[in-house]
């Protein structure tokens, strides 16, 4: 029997998860079992997840490529292809298929722009429309990622482990190890503002403080740091949730939500006097722990120093919402409630609310999105 491709190994795997979890493959009014649905996104969950940790960094970010938008629209071929009931070869050219639909570039994290939401929702479309192809009779190459023209040295070059894609699957899984994000802000901004919370809860004079010393992993520095004048005073909300001045200022004067919010990278929040005095005392420095622990936790350790020369230091290595330090259940519920009330009237966050509890017991998603759709002129 000839070797199997990657792509053949992981629609194999991908094929076996569903016939394990869906008892018919008919699509009955586009719906699914709730659970059906999440054993599916379970299994293209593997596809895309985890870094190279000889690489101490990704390739995907060193290049300036999204590797979420990239890398999703893999698995979101995989798991639209399984929700069609495609076949082990269906779900395989799906794959392949999609591996040449996918994109993004982060230079918005640095200098500004707002394309970058779009990332995720052009990943899961490319990945749709990947698996529409695929069930229409559209072909991929069954060496789309080994080979010599294939995913892994077109995006990693050729130091790319091929074999590390398949290596355990099926019996090690990566979701476990998946971050819940506590703020609305870039990740590498998470424990800046942890340690800015932390100090603020300790009782920091935030009035009094004179300097600020962020200390981060080199590689972020890039992103949340640079360019200097830019990050020290954001021209709008969303270039704020990328500068590490600007959100361990607002975390040290106080948001919403879990420590900041949404509304605290609003247009208006961004021109707040008192956070952008806090935000030009900030400096970013790279520290030479957070190198050592970097890309497994995205570290960051703050120094502040107080107009009486009093220095406070918080560091946090273990980013709050990850494994090692995870939200409780009321946190979560602070998160959704948070955000949900952005778009949803109290009575539908409560619907909603009641029917993500039910998820389950629930037959259809339907339950689900009901509640969730946004009432017009909301």
């Amino acid at each position: 029997m000839a070797t199997e491709t990657v792509v053949q190994e992981v629609a194999r795997f991908a094929a076996g998860v569903r016939a394990g979890r869906i008892e018919d493959n008919i699509l009955r009014d586009a719906r699914r079992r709730v659970t059906d649905i999440i054993g599916i996104a379970l299994a293209a969950s593997e596809l895309m997840t985890g870094y190279d940790k000889e690489l101490g960094n990704s390739v995907f970010f060193e290049k300036g490529l999204h590797a979420t938008s990239i890398a999703g629209t893999l698995g979101g071929a995989l798991a639209a292809a399984m929700l069609y009931g495609l076949d082990e070869e269906g779900i395989g050219h799906a794959v392949a298929i999609s591996a040449s639909m996918g994109a993004g570039l982060i230079e918005a994290n640095r200098t500004g722009g707002t394309v970058k939401p779009v990332h995720c929702g052009w990943a899961a479309h490319a990945g749709v429309t990947a698996a529409e192809l695929a069930r229409h009779g559209l072909t991929g190459p069954p060496t789309v990622f080994e080979g010599r023209f294939g995913f892994l040295r077109a995006y990693l070059d050729e130091g790319a482990n091929a074999e590390a894609l398949t290596r355990s699957l099926g019996e090690e899984w990566e979701l476990p190890r998946v971050f819940f994000k506590p703020y609305p802000t870039n990740h590498f901004t998470h424990a800046g503002i942890d340690a800015a919370i932390k100090l603020r809860e300790e009782g920091l004079d935030v009035e009094k403080i004179s300097e600020i010393e962020l200390g981060a992993a080199t590689a972020v520095l890039r992103t949340i740091a640079q360019p200097e004048e830019e990050k020290a005073k954001p021209e709008t909300g969303y270039a704020a949730k990328f500068s590490g001045p600007f959100t361990v200022a607002t975390a040290l004067v106080g948001g919403g939500g879990l420590g900041v919010s949404l509304d605290d990278f609003a247009d208006e929040a961004v021109r707040d006097p008192a956070k952008l005095d806090l935000a030009s005392r900030v400096r970013c420095v790279a520290d030479e722990e957070c190198d050592r622990i970097f890309p497994n936790q995205f570290p960051a350790v703050l120094r502040v120093r107080s107009e009486n020369g009093e220095v406070r230091k918080a560091r946090v290595s273990h980013n709050r919402g990850g494994p090692e330090n995870p939200l409780s259940d009321e946190e979560l519920e602070v998160k959704f409630r948070t955000n949900a009330g952005q778009v949803l009237s109290a009575g539908r966050v409560e619907e909603l609310r009641a029917a993500l509890d039910a998820l389950d017991e629930s037959d259809t998603v339907e339950d689900m999105m009901r509640p969730s759709r946004v009432e017009p002129g909301g």
